[in-house]
């Protein structure tokens, strides 16, 4: 063997062996603490991220306002005794809880969103099967606090004067950009504040119609008043409100708030308007 073709030979032996060990490294290189799968069984994880206060600032801070919430929820469920009642459906809740909290930490907004669609209405589930057996004596928890069952009878009902102000809240800041149908974050934050009174409310009808200003072709502009309805009922649904009770409809450059073609007045008919229908109800409800 050539001098020359020896020493190429050395050259490849280094080459494979440095590409060797790369790999063996790779490969035995672990997650770090707290972010591998097994993380969503630790049922800590979930109160230490929602106590950091690092969160991002923008349109994701909503969903973490309703991670929040949905955490509260399945504290106040486990307090009533649902974890007596349905211990498999709480752990279920509990390891989903903390997957939303590892996908907003990962900045994976989509699936934490997603995920909270589900968390809400599994929560909600687990709520009424609650009341069902404790209704029925079959099983009967006795907390220490006496905390009573959550039941919608016990809700307190909205008045005329809540129902008006939530309204004018929900019409506030409602704002879009040209040609886009993303929330600006103050009214993502109105949307929680409004949906946290609202959601336990099964008789309130919500109508939400999307605006666009004058410019345009007529049917981009009710493709796109139709889609801003439409991200306004994504989010309430994030904040647990039931989908049935959402009525979305879009309505072009047509019933502008005001006339005009300056700037400022297309930014106000860029928009989306909501109403609040209460029906009645056999206990006696509201009608607006």
């Amino acid at each position: 063997m050539s001098m020359s073709r020896r020493c190429n030979m050395d050259k490849l032996s280094k080459v494979f062996a440095t590409l060797s060990f790369s790999l063996l490294a790779a490969c035995s290189h672990k997650a770090p603490p707290s972010q591998g799968g097994f993380a969503e069984h630790d049922l800590t994880y979930t109160e230490d991220v929602a106590h950091r206060s690092n969160h991002p600032v923008g349109m994701e801070n909503a969903l973490y306002f309703e991670q929040q919430m949905s955490m509260r929820h399945l504290q106040d469920l486990i307090q009533a005794g649902a974890n007596i009642c349905f211990p498999a459906s709480v752990k279920e809740a509990q390891i989903r809880q903390n997957r939303i909290a590892r996908e907003l930490q990962g900045g994976l907004e989509a699936d934490a969103a997603n995920d909270l669609i589900i968390q809400r209405d599994k929560l909600a589930r687990l709520e009424r099967r609650l009341n069902y057996v404790q209704l029925q004596d079959t099983c009967v928890y006795d907390s220490p606090q006496q905390v009573a069952p959550i039941t919608a009878s016990h809700a307190m009902r909205l008045s005329d004067a809540d129902l008006q102000r939530l309204t004018r809240q929900l019409n506030n800041n409602n704002q879009f950009v040209t040609d886009s149908s993303e929330l600006n974050p103050r009214y993502i934050g109105q949307l929680a504040q409004v949906c946290a009174e609202l959601k336990d409310h099964r008789n309130i009808t919500i109508v939400i119609t999307g605006h666009t200003d004058a410019k345009g072709q007529s049917a981009a502009n009710l493709t796109l008043s139709l889609e801003r309805a439409k991200q306004v009922e994504r989010y309430l649904q994030i904040f647990g409100i039931n989908p049935s009770l959402i009525q979305v409809k879009g309505n072009g450059e047509h019933q502008p708030l005001y006339q005009g073609d300056a700037p400022q007045i297309d930014l106000i008919n860029r928009r989306v308007t909501i109403e609040l229908l209460a029906q009645a109800s056999p206990l006696g409800g509201n009608t607006l």
